[in-house]
């Protein structure tokens, strides 16, 4: 069955609608990426171009025939690489994705957030679904919030870091003082603010940057300005915060379910996240390198994790959610899980799953190593294509292992890369000799 891939991300239901430059050149990476989930027959809604090189490196690494591909994007959606519901509930996008969905009888959606104009959007096709219910009522933002996530988790106990929702700078102020006590750290979380762009945190300490945040900022508690803060970190489309206690974490890690149609809970997969220290010693965050799958965990922790996200896949299938559900956690440095956020919508590791599974196997977490790299140095997708088949680097399907480029930054003169190998400390060796 073919199905619409729409490449919605950094949509106002995901970031807000006040979205920095980080955030909008992260969706338009996040279209190209996401091209990876296509098959044959699909179509592909973009709010940007997808190179054509990019197209035929996907057909030929996943052996479909790319010139199958339909490719929309919309009229006027090229200079925004944010496709939102005006633009998809548009009568000449209509029009025109129902010209396509007509040549063929059996179609399906596959969105990165699923918004009430991408429910729209499926009604008018004849093709919506159960959990097009609950996104007509805008209820996938349930799951994408910050304060939601922790009112959500606590109904259903998982083990959260202590800590409270702001809506003013008096009830900042309030948490603030409350919570810093426990570790000396404190961590701003702005409520829509996507891929921890919108987190701040606090510390009395001196500390090189530390992880889930933008900025590590040392303060003295006593000057502590709440009102200053507050008119810092919201924005007009969100007026909230969450505030916590900050926990150092020694392994911070993903687990990702999909909840299907009839209600069936699958879990897909489980996956690290990984930083590093900027070669810029002023710069105060940490650099987000990658993903690796499966998470480093052993099995007592990975069973106590799961058990633990589950019960939270359970509350949002009951609420109504169809789809992609990503849930966020830490293991502290003295042993405590704690769990973060939760997203209900493709997540970063999802890409990189499909792949891995199309090329491996379903089962190939037990047997391989999956790897995402960020800003690989190449001045195309081409020329990485090119560097790696000369020193043997690419990933080769007779032995299973090598690199794939999966979409540049011509800009930047980047290129993301995933990694597979059979264990970890081969697939970390090839990391280490990109140039970077």
């Amino acid at each position: 069955m073919p199905q619409i891939l729409i490449m919605n991300a950094g949509t106002a239901q995901m970031s807000g609608t006040d979205l920095t430059a980080i955030q909008l050149s992260l969706a338009a990476k996040s279209a190209w990426r996401s091209v990876w989930l296509a098959r044959e027959g699909d179509l592909i809604v973009s709010p940007i171009p997808i190179p054509a090189d990019l197209l035929s490196f996907v057909g030929s690494t996943l052996k479909f025939d790319p010139a199958s591909l339909l490719l929309f994007v919309p009229e006027g959606a090229h200079d925004h690489p944010v496709l939102c519901d005006v633009t998809l509930q548009s009568d000449a996008v209509v029009e025109r994705i129902s010209h396509i969905v007509r040549q063929n009888t059996y179609w399906k959606i596959s969105a990165c957030y699923a918004t009430e104009g991408v429910a729209r959007l499926a009604a008018v096709l004849g093709i919506a679904k159960d959990g097009d219910k609950f996104a007509l009522q805008r209820g996938p933002d349930l799951l994408n919030r910050k304060s939601h996530f922790r009112q959500l988790a606590t109904s259903v106990a998982l083990p959260l870091a202590n800590g409270c929702v702001a809506t003013s700078s008096d009830e900042l102020l309030a948490a603030v003082t409350g919570l810093r006590s426990e570790t000396g750290n404190v961590i701003l979380k702005l409520d829509n603010g996507a891929g921890g762009a919108g987190n701040i945190v606090l510390t009395s300490k001196k500390t090189t940057p530390l992880p889930g945040a933008r900025e590590t900022r040392r303060v003295h508690w006593p000057t502590f300005d709440p009102d200053a803060v507050w008119s810092e970190m919201t924005t007009p489309s969100c007026r909230t915060l969450v505030v916590e206690s900050y926990h150092l974490a020694r392994s911070m890690f993903y687990l990702e379910f999909e909840i299907e149609e009839n209600g069936a809970i699958t879990y897909v997969n489980s996956g690290d996240i990984r930083l590093r220290r900027s070669k810029d010693r002023s710069e105060r965050a940490l650099v987000w390198t990658g993903l690796e799958l499966p998470s480093d965990m052993s099995n007592r922790q990975r069973s106590i994790a799961h058990a633990h996200a589950y019960r939270f896949a359970e509350l949002a299938r009951t609420l109504g959610y169809r789809g992609l559900i990503n849930i966020d956690a830490i293991f502290s440095t003295d042993g405590r899980l704690l769990f973060n956020e939760a997203n209900g919508r493709w997540g970063g590791g999802s890409v990189l799953h499909s792949i891995a599974a199309r090329l491996l196997g379903s089962d190939y977490s037990d047997s391989y190593v999956v790897s995402s790299v960020r800003d690989v140095r190449s001045s195309s997708l081409r020329a990485a294509i090119d560097h790696f088949a000369k020193r043997g680097w690419l990933f080769d399907d007779t032995r299973k292992e090598g690199l794939i480029p999966l979409a540049a930054d011509q800009d930047a003169g980047t290129v993301e890369c995933l990694v597979i190998a059979h264990d970890r400390l081969s697939a970390r060796n090839l990391q280490y000799r990109l140039p970077r």
